[in-house]
C-alpha cells in the first residue's frame, strides 16, 4: 500500500475547516482532525498559543511536533484527512518518547471516529429566546 503525501495547511481558512472536525486531546498535544476528500493527500498544520511561552519557545514547540508528525502521520495519519497539532504548555520540555506516545494515541483516536463517521463536531446555537426575568407578580 502506497503511504500518502503529507502538505502542509498554510491558509487560515484551512485551519478553521479543520477546526469544526473531530478533536482528541492527548497529554502534551491536542489534534484536530477533519476529512476533506475520500483520497487524496495528508493535510497537516501547527500552531502554539502564547499560553505556550514566548516565540522561542513556541517555535520549539512546534518544531518537535513537526517531528513528530513526520515520523507518525504516514502510519497513523488517513488519506485524504486534514490534522491541526495545537502544542500545549507541556510539549515543550515533554519527554520525547511521551510525545509521541501521545500523538500516536491520539491519531489512533481520531482514525477510529473519522472512520466511524463522525465528521464535525455539532455547532453550538445559541438559544434565540431568553428566559423571563422573574417579576414581582411571580
Amino acid at each position: 500500500m502506497k503511504k500518502p503525501t503529507i502538505e502542509k495547511l498554510r491558509k487560515r481558512a484551512q485551519f478553521l475547516f479543520v477546526r469544526q472536525g473531530a478533536r482528541a486531546s492527548k497529554g502534551a498535544v491536542l489534534v484536530e482532525a477533519r476529512r476533506r476528500a475520500e483520497d487524496g493527500p495528508i493535510g497537516v498544520g501547527f500552531t502554539a498559543s502564547k499560553k505556550v511561552g514566548g516565540a522561542v519557545v513556541r517555535n520549539r514547540a512546534k518544531r518537535r511536533l513537526r517531528e513528530a508528525a513526520r515520523q507518525l502521520l504516514p502510519e497513523y495519519g488517513l488519506a485524504g484527512v486534514d490534522y491541526v497539532l495545537v502544542a500545549r504548555q507541556s510539549t515543550p520540555e515533554a519527554e520525547w518518547a511521551a510525545l509521541l506516545d501521545d500523538l500516536k494515541n491520539a491519531l489512533i483516536r481520531l482514525r477510529a471516529e473519522l472512520q466511524a463517521g463522525a465528521e464535525a463536531r455539532p455547532t453550538r446555537v445559541k438559544s434565540l429566546h431568553k428566559r423571563p426575568t422573574p417579576t414581582e407578580s411571580d
